[in-house]
């Protein structure tokens, strides 16, 4: 097997996994454009549900298939990342399964070619099969990371608009319906949670603690998971809702001025590697040089004279 015939290989492999691993981001991004320029109606079905094109159909396919075979795949620590990350349909863990199957495949099938030359490759593809099959975990947690710093952007706003609500005299379910249907732009995210937390109380019959509780299991933020409680604390009580989220409100912008101060105290201590790598070497350069140079140019005939 020729050298450059496996490069292109590689170089093929590495393209398409760059495409599958980034496909997320690229569909964030066009559909926070599409809400942006001219906002569009979805259904419940087009939320929730992946969409459907060649790469997701055949990643599906194969998920399933390795989930048919190996249920195990669907571990406790990857449902839980495609829970937080809002990849929740069963169609959604096929395609991560058929990612994760498709990469690792790769990495053997690399393996097997350039084994032919040299039967250590075939070795060496065995970890990097197991690295391949945990790699899209860690850009999923990257994705849960930066979905739960959403939540905590736009938890504040819900906060304040729910507490007008309690104090218009409007009930914990009947504040919820109304902040759902007026934030769907400025929150989408808890926009969406709180339409979730809605239909489990009305279609699904679940009772209003339950559906607290899960809406902050699911989004794995423990801010929402105080708020939750705090509410479920309030109704069982019987008592205003005002009160507690307020509360809620205080800590939690007390909690994020304090991390922004704790960010801002790190900026000196990061910018010390640039400043010793890229500023340092252009103030010594011209302060130095000159003497550096006259330096070498008086010991230059002194180190020829002891040479002689």
């Amino acid at each position: 097997m020729s050298p450059m015939f496996i490069g292109m290989l590689t170089f093929g492999g590495c393209i398409i996994f760059g495409l599958l691993v980034m496909q997320p981001l690229f569909t964030q991004y066009v559909d926070q454009y599409a809400v942006r320029v001219r906002p569009k109606e979805k259904d419940a079905e087009g939320e929730n549900g992946p969409k459907d094109s060649t790469i997701t159909q055949v990643c599906r396919t194969i998920g399933e298939l390795v989930l048919s075979v190996v249920p195990a795949c669907a571990d406790r620590r990857t449902v839980e990342l495609l829970t937080a990350g809002n990849y929740r349909t069963p169609q959604h863990l096929a395609i991560y399964i058929g990612i994760r199957s498709l990469i690792a495949a790769g990495a053997v099938f690399l393996g097997l070619i350039a084994s032919t030359g040299n039967a250590f490759n075939l070795v060496l593809s065995i970890p990097t099969a197991l690295l391949g099959w945990m790699l899209p975990n860690f850009f999923l947690a990257g994705r849960v990371k930066k979905r739960q710093a959403l939540i905590l952007r736009e938890l504040p706003t819900i906060i304040d608009l729910l507490i007008v609500c309690a104090q218009a005299g409007l009930g914990l379910m009947m504040g919820v319906d109304k902040v759902s249907k007026e934030i769907g732009d400025s929150c989408p995210i808890l926009a969406e949670e709180m339409r979730q937390l809605i239909s489990d109380v009305k279609i699904f019959a679940k009772s209003v603690p339950i559906a607290l509780r899960e809406m902050g299991e699911r989004c794995q933020v423990d801010e929402l998971i105080n708020m939750a409680s705090a509410l479920i604390a309030a109704e069982q009580k019987g008592s205003d809702i005002a009160y507690p989220l307020k509360q809620q409100a205080e800590a939690l912008r007390d909690r994020l001025k304090r991390k922004k101060e704790e960010e801002a105290a790190k900026v000196p201590v990061k910018m010390v590697p640039v400043i010793m790598i890229f500023v340092m070497p252009l103030i010594l350069a011209p302060m130095l040089g000159p003497a550096v140079v006259t330096i070498v140019n008086a010991l230059g005939p002194i180190v020829g004279g002891l040479g002689k």
